[in-house]
């Protein structure tokens, strides 16, 4: 019929794209600068500066030459992450989850409502994994990709850490917590030519921070010039607990986890994103690059390899023997932290209870 309409034409797909809802993620937003590569690498001049200052010279006498620092080429290959959904015919027969006992609904319009369903599963799934690579990117200064046939890991050569130890670790009789933070700031400022305005705790640093008797006389209510404790709970397990005025930093604690089922696939576990006994010092907007690599698929019309420059692709087609429909997810996402050693990363206390 004419008015029909064929909900796997791209067009449809392409409101099916537009009509999910937003899945909102911390690490990831630190990944403002979104480049989507017409390649299948990601390439970028890295151009790092010093405080050289411009010379004094005689009125007489020409000026001096500002050396250069020269850049340095860096090309990354994007993983692939490509989950898929599978819709057979028995599935469409059936009541789907939420759907009322009686509603009446036919075979096809299960397999619209199924689709924009599969499609937010899908593209949940790939935004976890964007934000536990951000995570890692942060965290390490590595991504390990490691999956079905890979075994790699992406080193972005980050130095910039610090660890405790002995009696001087947060908790211990000798623990300063407060120069420890101002020191840390400082060696980013440094090092990294950047101004850290936000700590982010890992659960068990959080409570040795807010146990530690320094920080809770500084905290006092009477104490306004030193800080203020203010708990806000933020979207995706951010918690804002307060400021410091000295060194000026915004306190955060981050509970957001993943499940690895990859270390040991037959016993996965839930694992937090920020290790419980770290901190890091970043600025709160960054702005690293968050770059997508350059989609390939078969198109079954043309029979013809094509090439889609997107972050996303999302393809439906058929099988047959037995017959079914496959929803597809393509995406080659790699978070690039192009301005390395401008944030810490510090080991503050042992892990574990």
């Amino acid at each position: 019929m004419a008015n029909e309409v064929n909900i796997y034409t791209p067009r449809y797909l392409a409101e099916v794209v537009r009509q999910a809802p937003p899945v909102y993620t911390f690490f990831r937003s630190l990944f403002s600068n979104v480049r989507v590569s017409p390649a299948e690498r990601i390439d970028f001049d890295l151009v790092k500066g010093d405080r050289r200052m411009a010379a004094f010279v005689h009125p007489r006498k020409g000026g001096k030459v500002l050396p250069s620092t020269g850049y340095e080429t860096l090309s990354y290959k994007p993983p692939l992450i490509n989950p898929y959904d599978i819709t057979t015919a028995d599935q469409l027969l059936n009541r789907l989850p939420g759907e009322e006992m009686y509603s009446g609904m036919t075979p096809a319009q299960r397999a619209a409502q199924k689709q924009m369903e599969e499609y937010n599963r899908l593209n949940d799934s790939v935004i976890r994994r964007e934000e536990w690579m951000c995570a890692q990117a942060i965290m390490t200064g590595q991504i390990p990709v490691v999956g079905d046939g890979v075994n790699e890991i992406i080193d972005f050569g980050f130095s910039n850490t610090a660890a405790l130890s002995g009696d001087k670790m947060w908790g211990e009789d000798k623990a300063e917590i407060v120069k420890n933070l101002r020191e840390w700031k400082r060696k980013v400022s440094v090092n990294g030519f950047a101004n850290v305005d936000m700590c982010i705790m890992g659960w068990k640093a959080l409570n040795l921070f807010l146990d530690d008797l320094d920080i809770r006389s500084r905290l006092d209510t009477k104490n306004y010039g030193f800080g203020v404790i203010n708990v806000k709970e933020l979207p995706n397990g951010l918690t804002y607990y307060g400021h410091l005025n000295d060194p000026s930093l915004d306190i955060y604690c981050y509970n957001e986890h993943y499940l690895d089922d990859w270390t040991d696939p037959e016993n996965p576990a839930t694992k937090p994103l920020v290790d419980e006994n770290k901190i890091v010092l970043i600025n709160h907007a960054p702005n690293f690059l968050m770059g997508y690599g350059l989609c390939t698929y078969l198109d079954d019309a043309s029979q013809q390899w094509v090439s889609a420059q997107t972050a996303r692709l999302l393809r439906s087609y058929v099988e047959h023997h037995p017959d079914r429909r496959m929803l597809e997810v393509q995406s080659h996402p790699l978070p690039i932290p192009d301005k390395v050693d401008s944030w810490l990363v510090a080991t503050v206390c042992e892990a574990g209870e």
